[in-house]
């Protein structure tokens, strides 16, 4: 019997590898990918009420400082400016992982053959979403930084 336990063992290795690349049936994608879109669009709403809580935030530090002295109140105009960058690149970011998620969702309903190739499209689109927000959140910081005296 011992002689047969890693040929075995092999075998059941292979079956569950093969198990977990398989095409999944539309109704179970469908179902994945509302799943991921339902819980994306709660991660962008929650980023985007942290993004309105911390503009918020900013124009009251704006008209407290304002009321203090003109450079006070430039300097808090430079802070929101930035606070609203990092805001703003919070919401990017949750949309391209929203996105990339979703979009590795419907991947597992193509062909084994497609899947990868699918997903890895997915993670370069995330990759450049994640760059290009962080090229907006730097510039409107640096702008920001430009309004401080």
């Amino acid at each position: 019997m011992n002689r047969f336990a890693p040929t075995v063992l092999a075998l059941s290795c292979a079956l569950a590898l093969a198990a977990c690349h398989k095409q999944e049936t539309p109704e179970k994608t469908q179902q994945d990918v509302a799943e991921a879109q339902a819980d994306a669009a709660s991660e962008m709403k929650e980023a985007a009420d942290d993004a309105a809580k911390t503009a918020a935030k900013g124009q009251q530090d704006i008209a407290d400082a304002a009321a203090k002295s003109p450079d006070k109140q430039a300097d808090a105009q430079g802070d929101a400016v930035e606070q609203d960058a990092d805001a703003a690149y919070d919401v990017e970011i949750a949309k391209a992982e929203g996105d990339k998620k979703v979009e590795k969702q419907r991947c597992d309903g193509l062909p084994v053959a497609d899947q990868k190739a699918c997903n890895d499209a997915a993670d370069a689109t995330y990759e450049a979403a994640k760059t290009a927000a962080a090229s907006k959140r730097d510039a409107a910081k640096k702008a920001g930084s430009n309004l401080e005296h």
